[in-house]
């Protein structure tokens, strides 16, 4: 059995790694996006401080032949491109485990998918690459997965996803998914404006932490309306919390908009907008970041 990780970002060389410390004869193979140079040897920096080699990730470039479990770490944004090329590899059979930011992503690729073995996934781990094969493991956190019905698993994948995380029931996964999104947009899109580290929305004398105690405010508003099930009740006080526990850390959509790159805001933001608009209500926090994301990466 092999499993091939389709984005070797920060999070997709964490689940390698992590994933190689399970099982040290799994094959693993990265399915570039696009065709540049491949490090020989990542290392993670673990939060003790430890560092933990990997060098035996396979660059998958050419092949055709079917793939057994894809792991999508790729940005929300980047998703049909990144699959389109690969799509004829992927059968009925295939696990296609999403494991993103945002959400919204795996229906808007419906189409090219030719498998209905889905999972969903989660993840509040904290990693930010300091060299194009380094990376800091800055916060441990939690990972989450859950098959998306009717999607069954083998034991073989069930041990899989289990050396990455915990596997939950759907309702569980759709609750923590809605909570991460909240959290992601009064984080993300804040630091990416402000130009600033998460930990200085956790501080009160900064205009990011006025900007991010809106916009939760707003999400409340949203969530009452469109998700009633999912308690943002302290989504405030969470964020906050977040955004001390990775102080240090520079977010996803901070990077991506200093490196010219698209973002993940319609995922994220745009959702809650797409959320608000759909029952009648008026979302200008929210609008406006995505608004001043875009002209950010303009």
């Amino acid at each position: 059995m092999s499993i091939h990780i389709l984005g070797l970002g920060s999070i997709g060389t964490l689940t390698a790694h992590l994933l190689r410390t399970a099982y040290p004869l799994l094959t693993i193979y990265s399915l570039p996006r696009q065709t540049l140079p491949f490090p020989a040897v990542y290392t993670v920096y673990n939060p003790n401080g430890v560092a933990s080699q990997i060098s035996d990730i396979i660059n998958d470039v050419g092949r055709t032949t079917s793939i057994d479990i894809l792991l999508i770490t790729t940005k929300a944004h980047h998703t049909r491109s990144a699959i389109e090329p690969h799509a004829k590899r992927i059968t009925d059979s295939t696990l296609s485990i999403f494991l993103q930011n945002g959400m919204g992503v795996v229906d808007s690729i419906r189409d090219i998918l030719r498998t209905a073995r889905i999972v969903l996934g989660t993840t509040t781990h904290a990693v930010k690459r300091t060299q194009p094969d380094h990376l800091q493991w800055v916060f441990k956190g939690e990972t989450l997965f859950s098959p998306e019905p009717p999607t069954s698993l083998s034991s073989h994948e069930i041990n899989l996803l289990s050396a990455l995380g915990q596997i939950v029931p759907f309702s569980t996964l759709e609750l923590r998914l809605y909570q991460k999104l909240a959290l992601n947009a009064c984080i993300n899109p804040v630091t990416a404006i402000y130009n600033v580290q998460n930990g200085s929305v956790a501080d009160p004398s900064s205009p990011a932490h006025d900007l991010a105690v809106r916009i939760s405010r707003e999400i409340q508003r949203v969530y009452t309306a469109c998700k009633p099930e999912v308690d943002v009740s302290e989504l405030s006080e969470d964020v906050m919390k977040l955004a001390k526990d990775t102080g240090g850390n520079t977010s996803s959509m901070l990077a991506d908009v200093l490196a010219g790159r698209d973002t993940e805001i319609d995922f994220i933001n745009g959702q809650i907008v797409k959320m608000g608009k759909g029952v009648g209500l008026d979302v200008p926090q929210n609008e406006y970041v995505v608004q001043r994301i875009k002209e950010l990466n303009n």
